[in-house]
């Protein structure tokens, strides 16, 4: 295909000259020629943007599915498919693209015609920069503060709650600048409820308090960890909490267990792990910082007789420090959900917290910062430094001593 621009109507006369003192010879081209004008102070280079697509984006707009950007004025905007979310920045090219509608490409070129067939052409807008789009994790924290004031504390609060202030789906969509999909998880990562058509927050002290109850009944009927029964646990605290609360409470501390009752339907396993944990952050909130003995002494009293707290479940949200002045370790609150959300900042978190961390203790903490692209090694190759001491792996600061 060959293109080119004379400035004024062409005369076939005037192409053939062309060619010739291009030392281009027309029997080596096909017999269409575009000749491209440029229209002056044209609107489309005004209100037009170019998009960069990779395969993902790409597969997306040939599917006919929709891309969407989200964010409002005080945002950096994303875009966004179904189940990706893109950062959006814009960058320039030495290069001048041009942008030509009703271009033949190079498959449709070859005409029919015995001569040459002439074709003009309008140059809508040149572009000298274009949108450039990296996928990145979705912008979830947004989420937790626009729905913590309207956060589920109990039902005697519910009438304190302003209607205007709730958030159905179609507000959530777009002021969260996170795919339907990534959305959707995080709804059910954070212990969002849907009631009556708005999502709320289930609140700490909400949750740890129907937790209890749940764990009290447990206690009380002596079963075992695979023998839960759902429906009497509704039945003993469903005057303190909605249906819908309860359902997300109870999938989130249990799964199904391989035992059933009489009638076939199932019982449940409540997961030790997710119950102690929680428990233990109403340790860690009542006091950051607490010798070792005495706060497995306070979680163990708390715990219910048939679970265990390990040391190990404490991942995520304290460390196990030695203070050099009592000689004794101590359990501090460090929760991940507290530090920052930048890669850089929080690597410089985590290594003044602490130097050295194994790869067990410091997953936990980079484990949301993953993507598709790049998941928890990577980033620990990426901005840390490992060593090997005893047989183990460790990573401390890539900038340290």
């Amino acid at each position: 295909m060959e293109t080119i621009d004379t400035g004024h109507s062409p005369m076939l006369g005037e192409v053939r000259e062309t060619l010739e003192l291009a030392i281009i010879k027309e029997s080596d081209l096909r017999n269409m020629t575009q000749l491209l004008y440029s229209v002056p102070e044209c609107i489309e280079n005004k209100h037009t943007k170019l998009l960069e697509l990779d395969e993902q984006l790409l597969a997306t707009i040939n599917k006919g599915d929709s891309l969407m950007f989200q964010g409002n004025e005080h945002d950096s905007v994303v875009l966004c498919t179904k189940n990706r979310t893109y950062d959006v920045k814009e960058a320039g090219t030495s290069n001048s693209c041009l942008l030509v509608p009703n271009l033949n490409l190079i498959g449709q070129t070859s005409t029919d015609a015995d001569d040459r067939v002439i074709k003009a052409r309008n140059i809508l807008g040149v572009f000298h920069t274009y949108v450039q789009v990296k996928e990145c994790i979705p912008k979830l924290e947004k989420l937790l503060d626009v729905l913590e004031p309207t956060s589920f504390k109990g039902q005697e609060y519910e009438s304190m709650i302003a209607r205007e202030h709730l958030y159905n789906w179609r507000r959530l969509r777009s002021e969260i600048q996170a795919s339907e999909d990534e959305l959707n998880q995080a709804l059910k990562n954070y212990s969002i409820v849907n009631i009556d058509g708005y999502f709320r927050l289930i609140s700490f002290e909400s949750e740890i308090q129907s937790l209890t109850l749940m764990l009290d009944l447990f206690d009380e009927n002596c079963w075992e960890l695979d023998e839960v029964n759902k429906e009497d646990t509704l039945e003993s605290i469903k005057e303190f909490l909605p249906t819908a609360v309860f359902d997300i409470l109870f999938a989130k501390y249990t799964e199904v267990s391989d035992k059933s009752k009489e009638n076939g339907s199932p019982l449940y396993r409540y997961h030790e792990e997710k119950c102690c944990k929680s428990l233990a952050k109403v340790l860690l909130a009542a006091s950051p910082v607490t010798e070792h003995k005495q706060f497995m002494e306070s979680w163990n009293i708390g715990t219910p007789e048939k679970m265990i707290p390990k040391e190990e479940y404490l991942s995520g949200i304290a460390l196990i420090t030695w203070n050099g002045s009592t000689l004794k370790k101590e359990v501090v609150s460090f929760p991940e959900a507290n530090l920052p959300k930048n890669i850089d900042e929080r690597f410089n978190e985590l290594f003044k917290a602490k130097n050295k961390w194994a790869v067990q203790e410091i997953t936990p903490y980079v484990l949301n910062l993953a993507t598709k692209n790049m998941n928890v090694n990577a980033l620990l190759t990426k901005y840390a430094r490992s060593s090997v001491i005893n047989g183990i792996k460790y990573y401390s600061s890539k900038h340290g001593k």
